[in-house]
């Protein structure tokens, strides 16, 4: 029954995810409008757009599978969770990668989806997101760095591009992965902290139920056997009111 509770749980913070996906949705697709017409910041809108548009669209399947899987075995709901935070750190990481890269400030939107991972994930399963999140920046980087990759310099937001400049990358490096991982490790002990007391809270709750079922149980109990006394006494008194066994006294009438 508990496994069943905590499933429909965590089905509620993926609709919560997916809601949460239509709305970044809208606020890139905005971003994006706004960067171009209003700061003059030309960047690979049809890539941004493809992006965006692939993000929609995984959107739905996601809230497809959630409405037909719903009822199935945790393992595959926790499938499903991962998958969706895997697929948004890629999609992040693209969508960085095509509007400055390491020069964007945007990266610390990963920050986002370590918290959403350590509320939906198990600690473990949280610290490899972490670990995902790390790879793909470290891979848009060096690539940048290495010319294997086209670098989208923000010319209208920075005076000079820095992903060639080793020393900016290396503290933003540092500070990137570094916040991630403190991140995770904030929120999953918070989240196991607060976990641990609803579990307590629980187990508390169920023992005054228990201990409310027993007192129940007693007071009809000791009510049942005081009506029978009653019913014993009042058969034994019945007789001699009637006067069947002879004529009484006013005393006797006392007892009556």
């Amino acid at each position: 029954m508990a496994s069943f509770k905590l499933q429909g749980e965590l089905v509620e913070r993926l609709y919560w995810l997916i809601r949460l996906r239509w709305i970044a949705v809208i606020g890139v697709f905005f971003t994006v409008l706004f960067t171009r017409q209003g700061l003059a910041i030309v960047l690979p809108n049809f890539a941004l757009y493809t992006i965006t548009a692939a993000v929609f669209a995984y959107n739905i399947v996601f809230f497809i599978l959630l409405i037909r899987f719903k009822e199935k075995s945790p393992v595959l709901i926790n499938r499903i969770a991962n998958a969706q935070i895997s697929l948004d750190l890629l999609s992040l990481a693209a969508l960085i990668h095509f509007s400055g890269g390491i020069e964007n400030p945007f990266i610390f939107y990963f920050i986002f989806h370590m918290i959403i991972a350590s509320i939906l994930l198990s600690r473990r399963a949280s610290y490899l997101q972490a670990t995902s999140a790390v790879s793909l920046f470290a891979i848009m980087v060096i690539m940048e760095y290495l010319g294997a990759l086209p670098h989208y310099c923000l010319k209208e937001f920075i005076i000079n591009c820095h992903y060639r400049h080793p020393i900016y990358l290396g503290g933003v490096s540092v500070v990137f992965v570094s916040t991630l991982y403190i991140a995770v490790y904030m929120a999953t002990s918070i989240s196991g902290r607060l976990k641990q007391r609803e579990k307590i809270l629980k187990y508390t709750n169920k023992q005054l139920k228990e201990k409310d079922r027993i007192k129940s149980e007693y007071v009809l109990r000791v009510s049942h056997d005081i009506k029978e006394h009653l019913s014993a006494i009042q058969g034994c008194l019945e007789p001699v009111a009637r006067g069947i066994t002879g004529e009484l006294n006013p005393k006797q009438f006392d007892l009556v």
